[in-house]
């Protein structure tokens, strides 16, 4: 598996920012529209630092995700603005133990201007409850709209034809086109819309009608944003970054290593295992780091140990994960030509172990080249989450161990060459 430095030019940059106390940053989706640098950054009560589960002091018995949207200055990649992301939307709710809107891919439409879509497990639908509760039901996709002030007032449930009740997670949007369009499965070229699974020309991406010409790819880089951050933001910034490494290195040095290594696996939720030689999907709350028996460690920062044991009452083998999914939006680089960065997995040693393709999809879904695997980080679990592109600039928004959001700079030319035709049969 090469490093990404390896392939082309790459500039990393460390993106902490912690809007909320007691909370850690995650998984950025970054978006630009021309004129202003957009990330949204998923913020929560745990952390994953070296694939041990940390817990924040102020965690209550489940997990808890929030959202800020930050404004960029794009030649520092500091924040000009912070608005913290309130949840106004008026959608039922149920009892759930993961509360909040997860891992939230921002794109741009026609029809709904900036947009959302992102995971849930705390909103009513008319489904049965499995036994326990509406807690158990697993993750579902969420089209989400937006205010001035970036709070969410608008949350619609994607739960059309061919929904079902396993795991609806990851799906990527296409940005600047007529109306929202999401892949799931990219090398099956699965296509939704905000109502459910589309097919034929119901499933073609049109570009906006207010993008400018995709020839404009091959122009200068445009100045940047004139963004003026001040001093005491800028300490500030400084000041909550040192705290949070100090934080989690006060952590890994208290944590033990487990007896056994099925319970050190870094779980992201929603999957599927063999229990005792039949198939059984995991309960979601069972799946997510931050449920299970607790410890405690010093400053009262609580750890799990637990992280999967829930759903085994025996011999437990490894989920099997296959093809390319997940990742960024996708970014309209040629008249039929479609940019994105996907994630694969596999487990190594018991832990999982993330990795990258760069692809190309047509206005229909049809993964047409796609790059070598590469990794993006060389430690931790990595997620790309984001992708905007400014002349030849090419800009990647991921996140390491649920714990250190970052940004990678490349040039647009070098991605695309390192893409190679997918054949089809």
């Amino acid at each position: 598996m090469k490093d990404v430095k390896d392939l082309i030019p790459w500039k990393t940059t460390d993106l902490t920012i912690r809007p909320y106390d007691g909370f850690w940053v995650f998984n950025p989706s970054i978006c630009f529209d021309g004129q202003l640098w957009r990330v949204v950054l998923r913020c929560c009560d745990y952390a994953m630092p070296g694939g041990k589960t940390i817990r924040s002091p102020k965690a209550g018995p489940g997990h808890q995700s929030k959202n800020a949207m930050i404004i960029l200055d794009p030649a520092t990649w500091h924040p000009a603005k912070i608005h913290k992301m309130r949840e106004l939307d008026e959608y039922p709710r149920t009892p759930s133990a993961n509360v909040g809107y997860e891992d939230m891919r921002i794109f741009r439409t026609d029809s709904g201007g900036l947009q959302g879509i992102a995971a849930s497990l705390h909103l009513k639908r008319e489904v049965k409850a499995a036994a326990g509760g509406a807690q158990h039901q697993p993750p579902e996709q969420v089209l989400l709209s937006f205010d001035a002030e970036y709070n969410i007032v608008k949350a619609q449930p994607i739960r059309g034809d061919g929904w079902s009740s396993s795991a609806q997670k990851n799906w990527s949007p296409f940005t600047d086109c007529v109306e929202p369009r999401f892949i799931y499965s990219i090398g099956r070229g699965s296509m939704f819309d905000a109502r459910g699974p589309v097919h034929g020309d119901a499933a073609v991406v049109r570009p906006s009608v207010n993008a400018g010409p995709v020839s404009a790819r091959a122009e200068p880089e445009p100045s940047p944003v004139e963004v003026t951050v001040n001093d005491q933001e800028r300490v500030q910034r400084e000041q909550d970054q040192a705290r949070a490494k100090k934080e989690a290195e006060k952590a890994e040095k208290k944590l033990k290593p487990h007896a056994d290594p099925r319970t050190r696996i870094a779980v992201r939720g929603g999957d599927v295992a063999m229990v005792r030689g039949r198939r059984a999907s995991h309960d979601t709350v069972t799946t997510r780091p931050s449920y299970g028996a607790a410890g405690r460690v010093g400053g009262g920062t609580r750890i799990n140990t637990e992280a999967v044991r829930g759903m085994s009452a025996g011999r437990t083998l490894m989920p099997r994960y296959e093809g390319l999914r997940g990742g960024t939006q996708l970014v309209r680089v040629a008249d039929d030509t479609w940019l994105g960065i996907g994630h694969e997995m596999r487990y190594e040693r018991g832990l999982k172990f993330y990795f990258h393709t760069f692809y190309t999809l047509d206005s229909r879904g049809k993964l047409t080249s796609a790059s070598e695997p590469l990794k993006l980080a060389l430690e931790g679990i990595e997620f790309a989450a984001g992708l905007a592109i400014d002349g030849d600039r090419a800009v990647v928004s991921f996140g390491v161990d649920d714990f250190m959001p970052r940004i990678g700079e490349t040039s647009l030319s070098a991605v695309m060459g390192l893409l190679r035709p997918v054949g089809h049969e």
